[in-house]
């Protein structure tokens, strides 16, 4: 059985060995980390050893503004950037904010 973290500094590192980059603390989100997924780069929250809160899914063609996301966050509200779907603790949910720009270039 792995060893869990004892530590803030231990559990950053075994995060970065997980494929976890920019990890930084945010009022209200915890420990928060972006990680390559599949066909998105998550901007998770609240992780843990065990796992995490939440993810925000960006698509992987816009990776800076991920970035920028994370290092701008102040932990209300949801993240800025064209995150296409929330998953996690509370539900999922998709951007609003996205499928409005949507409709508008439709109409």
């Amino acid at each position: 059985m792995e060893e869990k973290p004892k530590s803030k500094e231990e559990l950053i590192e075994w995060l970065k060995q997980e494929g976890y980059y920019n990890i930084k603390e945010i009022p209200e989100q915890g420990l928060c980390g972006l990680r390559e997924f599949i066909f998105t780069i998550g901007l998770c929250t609240n992780l843990t050893h065990w796992d995490y809160g939440g993810r925000y899914c960006y698509p992987k063609d816009v990776i800076l503004e991920s970035v920028v996301a994370i290092e701008t966050w102040d932990g209300k509200k949801d993240p800025a950037g064209s995150w296409i779907k929330y998953k996690g603790k509370g539900g999922e949910r998709h951007n609003l904010n996205l499928t409005n720009k949507k409709d508008e270039t439709n109409n």
